[in-house]
């Protein structure tokens, strides 16, 4: 694996400048003041889940750390780590592209034509999302199915998760997942793309591509995960992929709501072309309610709301419950 320290100063000076003013602890970190009843407050993870899931959090003796000490040990961590396959000169083409690409997916709007070039791009999403300010991380697992893609059809999509805030009415958020992309927008067909954003960072630094490969039908387990100690630069956060940390950061709030989403786009008037099943399960979250991790299911405090979204390209399918095998929600999307 390869490192490399970023230069973030400037960037989260100008962060602190403008959202100072939100720097307040929406919640104490003090575990004291959690909600501590379960039947209130979701389901709670057992110990062992997370000893294996999230072991950043617990020291040698298997406690859990305070967040003050988390929030130290993530600023020891490098800014940027790099998976095997990544090398520094592919990850800075592929993070380019995510870049041009990035207004596309970040006004909100269904249906998006470039000035430029007159190309025009459709949005149509299939996911779950929690729309309450009171989570500070998640932990799941994604299945990627095989994510088609074509020139003249699905031309890219993204499966992603993210945690974020609309603060002074800009949208401030952090999310890691996987994109695949066409040729048409300069992809690789078959090649898969790990990816993590930071919307503080400057524009180009914002994506990051940590690894690239082809087929492989397992699941992949994720983590973001925001300490609630803040620091003289804001809330430090990490994000996880396959247990190892490949970003870190920091942000001006330490709840937001959450999501696990999978976007899909088409060009120029093009029909979605049919994408197989992909999905995430067995997530689990945390948040000002709990001291404690809480499987994301209908026992949470706060509502989860299905998001699932069409346009004139077609519609995803989503299919949203809780197998028999797992204690939290699959969140299934395809295109048929």
């Amino acid at each position: 694996m390869k490192t490399k320290a970023e230069m973030r100063a400037l960037s989260l000076l100008m962060v602190v400048v403008l959202f100072g003013a939100i720097f307040v602890p929406m919640v104490s970190a003090d575990v004291d003041n959690f909600i501590e009843n379960p039947s209130s407050a979701g389901d709670i993870i057992d110990i062992n889940v997370t000893l294996e899931r999230s072991s950043f959090i617990y020291d040698e003796e298997g406690k859990r750390m305070s967040d003050e000490k988390i929030s130290q040990m993530i600023e020891k961590m490098p800014t940027v780590t790099y998976l095997d396959g990544m090398e520094l000169k592919k990850s800075e083409k592929i993070a380019e592209i995510l870049s041009q690409l990035h207004k596309y997916r970040s006004l909100g709007k269904k249906e998006c034509v470039d000035v430029f070039s007159m190309i025009q791009h459709e949005q149509a999403d299939s996911g779950i999302r929690i729309n309450n300010y009171h989570y500070n991380g998640v932990n799941g697992n994604n299945h990627l199915g095989n994510m088609e893609v074509s020139s003249g059809g699905t031309a890219y999509q993204y499966l992603t998760s993210h945690i974020g805030q609309d603060i002074s009415g800009i949208a401030t958020w952090i999310e890691v997942g996987v994109t695949k992309q066409s040729p048409a927008v300069g992809g690789n067909p078959s090649e898969f793309v790990v990816f993590t954003y930071d919307s503080t960072m400057p524009e180009d630094e914002k994506y990051i591509a940590h690894q690239n490969f082809t087929s492989d039908m397992r699941n992949y387990n994720f983590e973001i995960y925001i300490s609630t100690s803040q620091t003289s630069e804001g809330y430090p956060y990490m994000i996880s992929w396959q247990g190892t940390v490949i970003r870190t950061g920091h942000l001006p709030f330490c709840y937001g709501d959450l999501d696990e989403n999978h976007e899909y786009f088409a060009l120029n008037g093009n029909l979605f072309t049919p994408v197989s099943e992909s999905y995430f399960c067995d997530s689990y979250v945390y948040s000002s309610y709990n001291c404690n991790s809480l499987w994301w299911n209908e026992n949470l405090p706060d509502s989860t709301v299905p998001h699932l979204t069409s346009c004139s390209a077609g519609a995803p399918e989503l299919l949203n419950n809780v197998p028999w095998w797992s204690h939290a929600y699959q969140v299934k999307s395809w295109i048929a």
